[in-house]
């Protein structure tokens, strides 16, 4: 290393004495004597954001860059760099990715379709797995959708170069072939395919695959590719290295610790060797940072760019006239390409003809238009959202003479069908804890594109099994029709203060038809009938609450729900509408037919980046009229969480909520999300059934807890006093919203 430290400093001596020695040299000999620089950028996650300060200082110092190599996250802001992008317009890109989101796995909500919105409430968490070929599960927290869609962006004008020389900037990059064991070097092909295969970290993003190759993060054998820089024609090749914090032996690490320290020792020992190979190695010293600090991305940029300011005495040498930088930068920028507007638009990877045609014509709006980033990514995001597909990346194409645009879907290897799985645990009464665990099951794509059957399958203080077929009358159209057939046996407990009054099970075989139209991904209007039988029997409890009744039950049922909430889970913005009216034309347990309203109405305000504010308005009524069951309860961990569990029972009710969340921390992504402070202030009113108790006047009462949103579904602990002397401890684990 000395040796070569000497021989770099005798070179750049030279040079220095050759460009300053003779003020009367021309400047084509100064372009031509001067050596060809290579820049190498280091993996490292976050860390490689100061990749970016770097080339900003040699930018600001005029350096020309002949070459650039990359590794991981070196790679993806190299290969940006060599699209001819300016070092200010590669940190607007960078900056643009939402990290947490990225690292989270999980498709942003507002992306989803609305059965998509519906499976995400209902069933939170972030976990899924498939059934295709047997239980098989993800081969990655993440898809890395979100950054694909960045990279075709940048791509997209060199979606059909022949070579990566032929960039603004000659590039290569380096990923792990899991499949050989071998380092493979991207020199050519999709761009977008290259940088996304270089940062592909294992066990974190889903392994990139190409015919009977699998690309993994190339750091795993060569994160510093000074040998590629150098293969690629470089004089001199600077390397930047990302020196971290060495570990302390006193550390207690955790399995997941242990497996992330033990990959980073792995790749420490080839990146001393490539070190060794540098003829300039420039240190950033970047021990108080983490390879997940990405909100942390100016202060590690600016350690990039002081690092290579304390290397000036070397850098300058390679320093340019201002005329020279010019030409180099004209150069440069004569070298970048602009998009064609796309004559068409083709989808490959889908599963059958009709599939492609009905996706390509829900797209054809973008032929014929320069391409809107925007929403072509919008469109992008629409397809994955339907829950099929893994990925959808887009790309420039020629096809008998014209330019298109080529959508390129990956179907989940895993699925369908899809699995989500379900816990549930009402804590309302500690000493009485209810509890279930289930699963969606989601085929797709059943007897036509779009259509679908949706299972429900739940064990425990609820028993169920339900299905429901989605059918779009076309592959295009918002017009459905939806049957659906259940069986429900639910524990209904009765709760008089803390003492448990009585507890009946309710049990239902039901069948049903919808006719319904869907509104985008926002919402759905359902005109429908629904029939069959109920039973209901107690089952703890000697003086009778609920009358015992068993028979037929049918009603006509008119529905509309709205979603734009930015999360199913703890949403911090937007609005959830569900209304609905029923009309029973008979039931065991009513006298008569009998009609049925309800209302449930919740917007969240977001007043800064961690706090939220929500509002809540609710209401049923059966207008007067006698149902024999009770229809609406209150009481419990949801609603007026200071009583117990169906402690209020109506059959007409009205329920204001006003609440109060704010982020604590994050969760790292393979955990979670986030752990948030939850406050809420509620007021209700009841009305007296027949032959029941005389209910509270405007019962009111105040919570507060912790809501932890994990990837087995959102968990909350927490506390509550209400007036006429109601006050308790709960936790409740899924469906908190």
């Amino acid at each position: 290393m000395k040796i070569r430290a000497a021989q770099c400093l005798l070179l750049i001596c030279f040079l220095a004495a050759g460009r300053y020695g003779d003020s009367q040299e021309s400047p084509k000999l100064v372009k031509k004597d001067r050596p060809k620089l290579g820049l190498v950028l280091e993996g490292g996650g976050a860390l490689g954001l100061a990749h970016i300060g770097v080339i900003t200082w040699m930018e600001e110092h005029r350096i020309p860059v002949s070459y650039v190599a990359g590794t991981s996250m070196g790679g993806l802001v190299g290969g940006i760099y060599a699209t001819g992008r300016s070092p200010a317009e590669v940190r607007e890109l960078i900056n643009g990715i939402d990290w947490d989101q990225v690292l989270s796995g999980v498709i942003p909500f507002p992306d989803l379709s609305f059965r998509r919105k519906q499976d995400a409430h209902e069933v939170p968490g972030s976990l899924e797995f498939g059934l295709r070929d047997g239980l098989r599960f993800p081969s990655g927290f993440n898809t890395g959708q979100e950054v694909n869609l960045v990279l075709d962006r940048v791509a997209l004008p060199y979606s059909e170069i022949s070579s990566f020389n032929d960039l603004p900037i000659p590039f290569a990059c380096v990923a792990s072939d899991l499949i050989t064991g071998k380092p493979h070097v991207f020199r050519d092909g999709s761009l977008a395919f290259a940088m996304r295969s270089t940062m592909s970290l294992p066990g974190i993003f889903t392994p990139v695959r190409s015919g009977k190759h699998l690309y993994a993060d190339g750091f795993l054998l060569d994160n510093l590719p000074i040998d590629v820089g150098k293969e690629m024609g470089a004089d001199v090749v600077l390397g930047v290295h990302l020196e971290t914090a060495p570990l302390d032996p006193k550390t207690d690490l955790s399995s997941f610790g242990v497996l992330g320290q033990s990959i980073s020792v792995m790749s420490a020992v080839n990146v001393l060797r490539s070190m060794e190979q540098a003829d300039i190695l420039l240190t950033v010293p970047l021990q108080k940072y983490s390879t997940l600090d990405y909100n942390k991305a100016d202060a590690i940029i600016k350690v990039g760019y002081d690092a290579a300011a304390a290397k000036a005495s070397v850098l300058s040498a390679f320093s340019v006239s201002e005329a020279e930088w010019e030409e180099y930068i004209a150069v440069r920028n004569s070298r970048r390409k602009t998009t064609p507007t796309p004559k068409f638009v083709e989808v490959v990877g889908a599963t059958s003809p009709a599939m492609a045609q009905a996706m390509e014509k829900q797209m054809s709006p973008l032929v014929g238009v320069p391409v809107d980033p925007k929403k072509v990514d919008d469109d992008m995001m629409a397809i994955v959202g339907q829950g099929r597909f893994s990925t959808s990346t887009y790309s420039m194409v020629e096809k008998n003479g014209e330019q298109g645009l080529q959508v390129q879907t990956e179907q989940k290897s895993y699925a369908p069908p899809i699995v989500r799985p379900l816990i549930l645990i009402d804590g309302s009464d500690y000493n009485n804890v209810l509890f279930s665990i289930g699963a969606r099951i989601t085929f797709m794509d059943v007897g036509s594109y779009r259509s679908e059957l949706r299972t429900d399958v739940v064990l425990g203080s609820q028993y169920l099994l339900s299905g429901e077929y989605y059918h779009p009358l076309t592959t295009t159209s918002n017009w459905f029709i939806s049957p659906r057939v259940g069986l429900n046996s639910n524990q209904f407990n009765i709760y008089s203060g803390d003492t448990l009054q009585a507890s009946y099970r309710i049990r239902q075989y039901l069948g049903g038809l919808d006719a319904g139209y869907a509104f985008g991904r926002t919402g759905e209007f359902r005109l429908g009938y629904e029939g069959g039988y109920e039973r209901t029997r107690p089952e703890i409890g000697n003086v009778p609450v609920l009358p015992t009744t068993a028979g037929a039950t049918g009603d006509v049922r008119i529905q509309y729900q709205l979603v734009t909430l930015d999360d199913p889970v703890i949403p911090r913005s937007g609005t959830s509408l569900l209304m609905y009216t029923k009309g029973y034309n008979t039931n065991p347990a009513a006298p008569g037919p009998f009609p049925l309203s309800e209302i449930q109405a919740q917007h969240f305000f977001r007043l800064s980046a961690p706090t939220s504010v929500f509002v809540t308005a609710a209401g049923g009524s059966s207008y007067g009229y006698k149902t024999g069951i009770p229809t609406f309860s209150l009481g419990g961990s949801r609603q007026l969480v200071a009583w117990s569990t169906n402690e209020l029972l109506t059959n007409q009710y009205f329920l204001g909520q006003l609440g109060y969340i704010r982020q604590l921390a994050k969760l790292p992504p393979f955990l979670g999300s986030s752990i948030n402070l939850l406050g809420v202030f509620e007021v209700g009113k009841t009305y007296k059934l027949p032959n029941w108790v005389s209910p509270p006047n405007l019962p009111l009462d105040g919570a507060a807890g912790i809501l932890v949103n994990t990837i087995f579904g959102p968990v909350l602990i927490a506390g509550s006093v209400g007036d006429y002397g109601h006050a308790r401890f709960f936790f409740r684990i899924g469906r908190v919203f």
